[in-house]
């Protein structure tokens, strides 16, 4: 079969397409034939090196979101040959066969196609942990930032679901009008005026700025920077959160997705014999939207 490797850290150039053996099934897994994945901001930290995500051997196949096919699963499993299903799958979904512990699994419901389903797992899950741990109550109010990037969007729409008053926080003013037709909230511009929140959920890197956060606020990031000592000292607590495998938190986001209630916007579609394409376009700032590798 084929897989995407990345044999050092690097751009681009790093990552190619490789024949390699096919996976073996052990007890308790699901063989899945992936149609489809992403590429998300993790990846490419991981090809990058001096970052906290290091990579522990090379060559390293990549990939956190899987759409695809069952090929193989155990007799008493839930699943069986043919089924449509999902996966937030922590590294190694860039090849054509990957095995899934069955608890990372659900079945795809028809109503989402494989490239939209690719979309899915890492950036929704991420934002749903993330929100939950900042345990906003009634009366407080929410800022997040980095709003146009794909988690940034999926902690929006989850916010709005919730009923939670919120806002968001955008690189320039062509973002900001983008944003405010796409989830009808009110959004600022980084070098504007911005009131401070009693929570803030930080996709940005943005953790420096003290006038945005109330006195005893809350902030969240699944950024790798440093909260900054000032920021430390105003907040009741910060905390730089790590995304877990959960069923029942994709179970969770794929119901509001066939309820219509969250979206995923696309960027681009690649096949994985494009990759290198498919990096550049994602190492660059400013996309709309997630990128897919097709397989």
């Amino acid at each position: 079969m084929k897989a995407i490797q990345v044999t050092n850290y690097g751009g681009p150039e790093a990552a190619s397409v490789q024949s390699v053996d096919t996976p073996i099934k052990n007890k308790g897994d699901v063989l899945v034939s992936v149609i489809a994945s992403s590429v998300n901001p993790v990846d490419i930290k991981h090809m990058t090196p001096g970052t906290v995500q290091e990579i522990d051997q090379f060559p390293m196949v990549l990939g956190w979101d899987i759409a695809g096919i069952v090929i193989e699963a155990d007799k008493d499993s839930a699943f069986q040959a043919g089924d449509r299903v999902l996966a937030l799958h922590p590294q190694g979904s860039w090849q054509q066969v990957v095995p899934v512990q069955e608890n990372q699994l659900l079945k795809l419901p028809e109503d989402i196609d494989f490239i939209y389903g690719a979309s899915i797992p890492l950036g929704t899950v991420t934002a749903l942990q993330a929100l939950r741990k900042l345990k906003i109550k009634q009366g407080e109010t929410l800022l997040v930032t980095g709003a146009l990037g794909s988690v940034g969007g999926y902690a929006i729409e989850l916010a709005k679901q919730a009923k939670i008053p919120l806002a968001g926080l955008v690189r320039n003013k062509e973002q900001k009008k983008m944003c405010e037709d796409l989830f009808d909230v009110t959004m600022y511009v980084s070098d504007e005026t911005i009131p401070a929140f009693t929570t803030v959920f930080d996709t940005a890197g943005i953790l420096g700025r003290t006038e945005i956060l109330q006195p005893q606020g809350r902030l969240i990031t699944v950024s790798d920077d440093k909260v900054s000592l000032n920021v430390e000292k105003q907040a009741l607590w910060t905390e730089h959160h790590f995304v877990r495998t959960n069923q029942e938190d994709l179970q969770t986001i794929v119901a509001l997705f066939s309820k219509g209630k969250l979206h995923s916007r696309i960027e681009a579609v690649y096949s994985m014999n494009e990759i290198q394409e498919a990096l550049k376009l994602a190492s660059q700032s400013g996309n709309n939207g997630k990128i897919i590798i097709v397989f």
